[in-house]
């Protein structure tokens, strides 16, 4: 009896680090797998190749997010031509009422060639093609609009000579001095009502890109 029960406890002892060996070598099993899994790699696109995309979706600085994302088409160099980009709006500065500028950011994540090859990208913007909103691209990439500082003084001026005219035909020179007045807080009035500038970046707009590495 007593041998008996020496070998029910050796088989339970047995059967208890059994179970305890398999769960942890399936645990070293997953972590070599885990381990042996290739990080995304950038395709090797030469750093600076300039590269004119079409985008696929629209960018508008109202209404988009930081984050959001976007795809465009390779339209040259013929190397890359037909090749997918993806990407993601970076950052979007919108201007303050009265002066400043929006700025857009762009972010280049991703590339599928025509071949099904794919990798990680990085470049930046270096011109928009035929969009009133984008007056200029700088030397990082952010694509701004034009200033609202200008456009605040344009109008302030139009509205007090504007001012003066009425002012002068109702009461001669002093009418003039007050219209001018009046006019002007009038032109400010109307910019501050319109709201910030904004960048938007119509679906199908042509943008010259660079790459960065």
């Amino acid at each position: 009896m007593q041998k008996f029960s020496g070998v029910i406890v050796r088989l339970l002892v047995f059967l208890f680090c059994f179970g305890l060996l398999i769960p942890a070598a399936q645990s070293q099993t997953r972590k070599k797998s885990v381990a042996k899994r290739p990080a995304a790699r950038f395709l090797p696109i030469p750093n600076g190749t300039e590269i004119k995309i079409r985008l696929e979706d629209e960018i508008d600085t109202k209404k988009s997010r930081d984050g959001d994302r976007f795809t465009a088409t390779v339209l040259s160099p013929s190397k890359y031509a037909d090749a997918t980009i993806e990407g993601h709006v970076a950052k979007i500065d919108e201007s303050g009422k009265l002066s400043g500028k929006t700025e857009l950011a762009l972010s280049f994540d991703r590339i599928r060639l025509k071949n099904g090859q794919s990798g990680r990208m990085a470049a930046q913007v270096v011109k928009v093609y035929g969009e009133d909103s984008v007056k200029e691209v700088d030397e990082e990439g952010n694509v701004k609009s034009g200033s609202k500082g200008k456009t605040t003084a344009v109008r302030t001026g139009g509205g007090a000579a504007l001012g003066a005219i009425v002012g002068g035909i109702a009461g001669g020179g002093k009418g003039a001095a007050i219209g001018a007045a009046i006019g002007a807080a009038a032109g400010v009035g109307s910019t501050a009502i319109q709201g910030s500038n904004k960048v938007k970046i119509e679906s199908g707009t042509e943008i010259l890109i660079r790459t960065t590495r």
